[in-house]
């Protein structure tokens, strides 16, 4: 009662100060003055509470209506299934702005591909740790590669056609790549055969072999190579080797290819998989799909997972909720009698309700438009489930702390009065923060962001349709008498009330006020020494789940095979005229400080067409039969040696020797030079870590940046992975900075009050400084992950500041009329948010603990980083701003964007 004669007394108050302006006459005005008088009276006019009056009313009214828009929307639904589970690791975090998209685009347009080459790597290694060129070993890897070449095949999927497609179908220029261990295999088992009868020499030198009197390189195949020389043993330097590696790459030169690319590598993992551990060779594979597949795996691995969080929410969402009920009478048989009681009882079902249809919604959506699902995606039902039913819990203490004597309409209009612009406000901004993140330029995190975002939504509009429309049946429609309490819930409820002005003093305590701001301060400056050390990185490694066959191939391919072979491929976008001494002058400039860097095999280890042309024509030059080369119209009398230029091009690339390179050149024969464009690899070793990988790539960015003439650029395997750390701190800085800036100017339309607004905002900044550095002290990196952990803490940091600030400035005025007291402020504004802030931080907690128990990477940042934000942000919400805003004089918290331009007419008129 109380309350209402002072909602009374405030609306005449206002009004009367309308009348009183009205009536004074405006002072002369600027056009900024005006422009200012229209913002202000712009803000003065979102009346939200109003609205939400009438619509609370509407729906009162209505709730049949509510309830079928409710299921229109939610017949999306059958869109969710099945779900097109897949995940991009390889690119799907790069920003599609980055150096690496580009390069890759460049790599696409020299092979005339519509899509990146796809690499699957199979590493074969002895199982008793004997060296894998001993004779039997070396068969089964030749056995093996010939298998997996020619032998495994999939569906092509054509309408009508039931070909099969198998490596050779696809492999374009790539197809004998893995040459070099069929080469070597064969002359070592003619060696030991003591077959020497080749008239052309061989000698399997590693790491560069001479085979039929042809180079080989043996660095691309055979790891863990240990050498020695053996006067009994001059064939070859090898005395151990560990590791077999065999590249198979794709060309995608259509799109449907790229779909038969990936299952062909997952019948490779798929035989792999199953062959028998009694083999003495152990098959090992790893490629992009393949880690695609394992993610999805493990994210399915969640379901029970999340069935048990959302069993414990809904448990703790039940008790809590039937102990509200309690405390307010409604569980006694006299209110309204037994059959209330039982509807009474299933009001919590209806809580979690809301999340969930909210949940399935959102992948209806995501189905319908045809869009896929990525690991980060399953996490979100964890976040809406625990998120979600905030507003909810919300809704259901107004309508309890309400009179029952009103109308239905009336009560809905009052309930929805006091909180439709808190939840509205606080579902804006984490929506804005999702939405933030949505636009994001990587493709994994736009999809995880766009989905949290459209979650949060639809849990805001099931919150109004269908959770109004229930309590809109809950209610009676010409109301009901008061229930009448029991003495034990009076005491229960005279102890609370108690229990709530003492907290309210104590945030007046001026000893308590010092220790806590004491503690605020370390914490504080944990964060900000937190902030500073955070390092970005992104490791293969390190989201792979724990469980999944394909760590121990990746751990290898880190630890042996990039260690000591690292390749950077470098493509030369122009037209090369090789008797050009000047463009041939710069391009062995370039190509000296390719060689030149940190760590380089050397030229040996080199895969350059140049080098091979010129001792190619400096043979054919010197007078041998030209037919031997395949170059038999040649005038080989018309070319000195030394005297480089294009005429030995046809004959070059028809050479057994040589017609490899055809596949790093493009070539016409009609044009002039006829070399449009050429590629080259150079080779590195030693570089272990990925500080010193992402040094090497800027290395080589800056040499073909050196040289624009040659239109040169760069693409190496990792490019993608090194931008998604170089660009990590970027976009977390502007998705941070765009988060808060979109926060700030939420809350400042809501609140309108320029001091409550300064310290929710100054409280969002430090939530997300304690939230970004503990995370870093809790031994986190900075990626992608991260990345949308923050963004969620960010958006979850206005529910922690909004609504106590919100209720805090809306105190009801004193029964005479007069500003309430900092005490008044206190008791209303924690007593308004106090039991729905720790149901709604509680429920979120419970919901996503059992993730822990997954011991992955993705789910523990997750975990780790909304109890990091629901701590410190229950500790601002319940303590730091209430008691901050308590040491304010109610002038300053009253002092709203109209006050100042009132109080001008006032003087003048005073002044008259």
């Amino acid at each position: 009662m109380e309350e209402d004669r002072a909602r009374a007394a405030s609306l005449l108050l206002e009004r009367a100060e309308r009348a009183a302006v009205a009536t004074v006459s405006e002072p002369k005005r600027t056009k900024l003055g005006e422009f200012v008088d229209f913002i202000r009276w712009s803000f003065s006019h979102l009346e939200m509470r109003k609205f939400f009056k009438w619509f609370g009313r509407f729906i009162g009214n209505n709730p049949i209506p509510a309830l079928i828009a409710f299921g229109i929307m939610t017949m999306l639904i059958i869109f969710a299934f099945p779900m097109n589970l897949r995940d991009r690791v390889r690119d799907g975090y790069t920003p599609t702005d980055s150096k690496a998209y580009r390069e890759s685009q460049r790599l696409r347009e020299f092979s005339g591909l519509t899509g990146d080459p796809m690499m699957t790597s199979v590493m074969l290694r002895a199982r008793d740790k004997s060296s894998m060129i001993d004779e039997g070993n070396l068969m089964e890897a030749v056995r093996l590669l010939q298998y997996v070449k020619d032998d495994i095949s999939v569906p092509s999927n054509e309408p009508n056609n039931n070909k099969t497609c198998k490596f050779t179908d696809f492999c374009g220029h790539h197809c004998r790549q893995n040459d070099a261990v069929d080469f070597f295999a064969l002359e070592l088992s003619k060696f030991r055969s003591g077959d020497s009868s080749s008239f052309l020499p061989s000698n399997l030198t590693f790491p560069m072999a001479t085979i039929l009197s042809h180079k080989v390189h043996l660095e691309r195949n055979f790891y863990g190579v240990q050498t020695s020389f053996q006067p009994a043993r001059n064939y070859t330097n090898i005395d151990y080797c560990e590791l077999i590696v065999l590249t198979f790459t794709a060309d995608i030169s259509r799109p449907e290819e790229e779909e038969i690319v990936a299952r062909w590598e997952l019948a490779v993992y798929d035989f792999a998989s199953k062959r028998s551990k009694d083999e003495k060779v152990e098959m090992l594979v790893l490629g992009a799909e393949i880690v695609d597949l394992e993610m999805n795996k493990d994210s399915q691995r969640m379901t029970p997972y999340f069935a048990i969080g959302f069993a414990g929410a809904a448990v703790f969402i039940f008790i809590s909720a039937w102990f509200s009920l309690f405390l307010y009478g409604r569980l006694s048989s006299d209110f309204r009698g037994s059959g209330a009681v039982v509807a009474n009882l299933l009001l919590p079902v209806f809580v979690c309700v809301v999340p969930a249809m909210a949940i399935l919604t959102t992948f209806g959506i995501y189905g319908f438009l045809g869009l896929r699902i990525n690991s980060l995606m399953l996490i979100m039902p964890f976040l809406i489930m625990g998120i979600g039913v905030n507003d909810s819990f919300l809704v259901v203490h107004h309508w309890l702390r309400e009179r029952t004597t009103f109308t239905r309409s009336d009560l809905l209009g009052l309930v929805f009065e006091d909180v439709g612009p808190s939840i509205t406000m606080t579902t804006l901004t984490n929506v804005i923060s999702f939405a933030i993140g949505a636009c994001a330029p990587t493709a994994e995190i736009a999809l995880f962001c766009a989905g949290s975002a459209i979650a949060m939504g639809l849990a805001y509009i099931y919150t109004l349709l269908f959770f109004g429309a229930l309590l809109a049946f809950y209610s009676p429609p010409n109301g009901t008498p008061e229930p009448k309490k029991s003495r034990k819930q009076r005491m229960v409820g005279n102890f609370f009330d108690k229990l709530l002005l003492w907290y309210a003093k104590l945030l007046q305590n001026n000893a308590f006020r010092f220790v806590f701001l004491f503690i605020w301060m370390g914490f504080l400056i944990g964060g900000i020494v937190g902030c500073t050390q955070i390092t970005s990185k992104l490791e293969t490694e390190k989201i792979l789940p724990h469980e999944t066959p394909i760590r121990l191939p990746n751990r290898i391919i880190e630890e042996q095979v990039w260690p000591q072979y690292y390749p950077v491929i470098v493509m030369v976008h122009r037209p090369f005229d090789l008797s050009d001494n000047a463009l041939n002058g710069e391009f062995m400039e370039m190509m000296d400080e390719f060689e030149g860097l940190e760590g380089c095999r050397g030229p040996n280890s080199t895969i350059l067409f140049l080098r091979n042309y010129r001792e190619y024509f400096d043979y054919v030059a010197s007078g041998n039969e030209a037919d031997i080369f395949g170059d038999g119209s040649a005038e080989t009398d018309a070319i000195k040696q030394g005297e480089y230029d294009n005429s030995q091009i046809e004959g070059f690339l028809g050479h057994p020797a040589t017609k490899h390179f055809a596949g790093m050149m493009v070539v016409d024969d009609k044009a002039s030079p006829p070399i449009r464009k050429f590629s080259f690899v150079v080779a590195y070793k030693n570089h272990t870590s990925w500080d010193d990988r992402i040094r090497l790539q800027e290395e080589w960015r800056t040499i073909v940046e050196r040289h624009p003439n040659l239109n040169a650029t760069i693409w190496n395997v990792n490019g993608m992975f090194v931008d998604q750390m170089q660009s990590l701190k970027r976009l977390a800085a502007e998705s941070i900075i765009a988060t808060l800036v979109a926060m700030v100017v939420v809350t400042f339309i809501f609140i309108q009050k320029p001091v409550p607004v300064t310290v929710a905002v100054l409280s969002i900044g430090s939530i997300a400084i304690g939230t970004i550095g503990y995370i870093a002290i809790w031994k986190l990196d900075l990626d992608p992950v991260t990345i949308c952990a923050i963004l969620i803490s960010i958006g979850m940091s206005v529910d922690f500041t909004a609504h106590i600030s919100m209720y805090f400035v809306n105190c009801p005025r004193r029964p005479d009329g007069l500003p309430p007291s900092a005490l008044d402020r206190l008791v209303h504004s924690i007593g308004s948010i106090f039991w729905p802030a720790i149901q709604g931080n509680a429920s979120t907690l419970i919901c996503v603990m059992p993730l822990i128990a997954l011991n992955n990477y993705i789910p523990l940042v997750f975990v780790k980083t909304l109890t990091l934000v629901v701590i410190i942000g229950t500790a601002h919400g319940l303590l730091l701003i209430p008691m901050f805003l308590s040491l304010l004089p109610s002038s300053w918290l009253e002092f709203d964007l109209l006050s100042l331009r009132r109080s001008q007419p006032a003087a003048a008129a005073a002044a008259e």
